[in-house]
């Protein structure tokens, strides 16, 4: 029992050194939602897609992660679409963050809380990552596969307009910034910059 423990505790702490738990929740707060990731040097025969992921309808993101060997192994794949994963649930929540607050900016007396906000931005973000497709990969000369990952702007603006009717009064202002057609179009357009 005493030996379990230990072990345990020892590579928890080993473990720990390798890993924070702020690198891989996607909803961490660093206290700025407009940060990006740090920007990695693509090669130069990368294809346009890594260069540019932006695609039209789409909400997209291009995760990358170092292969070992020579040959791509499952786990590998697993890995890059995690991280992948990590950086659109991330992007979707910043997005989702930002949109709401300027929504809040057009209100006269807004009473929401941030934590509402958050947590309404964590659920959108993670019901639209589990609609992720994977667009296109990619292994480089220097074995790092790169992988394009991408959810539907009109599933991530439907989850943001079911989700708004949970922690905003719904009124004309409401209707007509989110819930309408044309403010889904607005939401769409948002979404891909």
């Amino acid at each position: 029992m005493i030996k379990t423990f230990i072990s345990i505790v020892f590579f928890l702490s080993f473990f720990s050194g390798c890993f924070s738990i702020s690198s891989i929740n996607p909803f961490s707060d660093n206290g700025d939602t407009n940060k990006e990731s740090k920007i990695t040097k693509i090669p130069e025969n990368a294809p346009k897609w890594i260069k540019e992921p932006h695609e039209k309808n789409y909400v997209c993101i291009v995760g990358f992660s170092y292969i070992k060997g020579t040959k791509v192994e499952e786990f590998d794949k697993k890995r890059t679409l995690l991280n992948a994963s990590n950086k659109l649930s991330n992007k979707i929540y910043l997005k989702t963050i930002n949109y709401y607050k300027e929504y809040e900016k057009k209100l006269d007396n807004p009473v929401t809380f941030h934590k509402d906000l958050q947590n309404i931005a964590k659920q959108i973000s993670l019901k639209s990552i589990s609609k992720g497709t994977i667009k296109d990969s990619w292994l480089s000369n220097d074995n790092r596969l790169y992988v394009r990952l991408a959810v539907e702007s009109e599933f991530i603006a439907q989850q943001i307009q079911i989700d708004s009717k949970k922690i905003f009064k719904v009124d004309k202002t409401l209707y007509k910034h989110i819930l309408s057609n044309r403010a889904k179009a607005l939401l769409i357009e948002f979404l891909e910059r």
